[in-house]
């Protein structure tokens, strides 16, 4: 079932409504990663303050960032608390892949059966996350490697710029130029990825290479969706503008904006990619379809 850009904004708005628990999975991956930062701090310090509780106070003292090294490492044994930094970042990727795989498992059933349960969630992370995971790691890879690549060229160049004491800012401003449009370009290629994963139940490498093939069959409608989030995000910010001249006002502007996104912004956009998918590869029932016109009239 094919359905043009405005049309499945607005369909994808109606579902949001209906299902205000399609946030939940974006509170609790934000809630469990300031969990395992706090767990993976303590567990980076502990043997730091039970060996030498007043080590801290000395270390907060030290002005030089080389000292402050060689005092840390001279207190605890710096290989294990890379360890432990390690693997507590890996969880939180981990953990962040579980609920976003979550949130989009709960998106594709509220578009295609009208409501999204938290069991469905529970169920979609634990299938998908680790394939999420991975997919996401490849991504990261290509990314970095691209970004690698446009930049060897202007090696020299930046040397010279940081050497020079008249340097030419030339090669500095394409060098960024080509890093932007790189970066935004990538970012709407990959843009399906983890929703063709989820929503076919793909391995990481199938799901990136059914994702970018679903974007060159339909590279308008994706570049369609992908300019609205962009917008709404850029709007966001541009509301803050007005109390950017108070600290206090700014910070509660950054406050209520972050609630906004977790709460609103991020669940709505999860329905809207969801939901181009589904339509444009026949995922949504034809009886969903005329729930979604009774709604209207309601």
């Amino acid at each position: 079932m094919y359905e043009d850009i405005g049309t499945l904004i607005g369909k994808g708005f109606e579902t949001w409504k209906r299902n205000l628990n399609l946030a939940v999975p974006f509170v609790l991956m934000i809630v469990a990663i300031m969990l395992l930062a706090v767990v993976m701090m303590f567990l980076a310090f502990y043997p730091l303050i039970t060996a030498s509780p007043d080590a801290l106070f000395i270390a907060g003292d030290v002005q030089d960032p080389e000292q402050l090294m060689e005092l840390l490492s001279s207190m605890t044994n710096v290989g294990l608390v890379a360890v432990v930094v390690l693997l507590g970042i890996l969880a939180m990727f981990l953990a962040g892949s579980f609920f976003t795989a979550g949130a989009i498992g709960m998106a594709k059933e509220a578009t295609d059966r009208g409501r999204a349960t938290l069991k469905e969630m529970v169920a979609s992370g634990r299938r998908h996350f680790l394939s999420l995971f991975l997919a996401e790691v490849l991504m990261m890879v290509v990314v970095f490697a691209g970004f690698a690549l446009i930049s060897l060229p202007f090696l020299s160049d930046l040397g010279a710029i940081l050497e020079s004491s008249n340097p030419e800012f030339g090669p500095l401003i394409l060098w960024i130029i080509l890093l932007i449009a790189y970066g935004l370009l990538i970012s709407v290629l990959l843009a399906m990825i983890p929703y063709v994963l989820v929503v076919e139940g793909l391995g990481p490498t199938g799901a990136i290479k059914a994702g970018i093939g679903f974007f060159l069959k339909n590279k308008m409608d994706v570049f369609l969706i992908w300019l609205v989030v962009m917008a709404v995000s850029v709007a966001i910010q541009f509301l803050g503008v007005p109390f950017s001249g108070s600290e206090a006002a700014s910070a509660i502007f950054s406050m209520v904006s972050g609630v906004v996104s977790v709460l609103v912004i991020s669940p709505l956009t999860t329905v809207w990619w969801t939901r181009l998918y589904m339509t444009r590869a026949g995922k949504i029932s034809e009886a969903l379809v005329v729930t979604d016109e009774e709604v209207k009239y309601l």
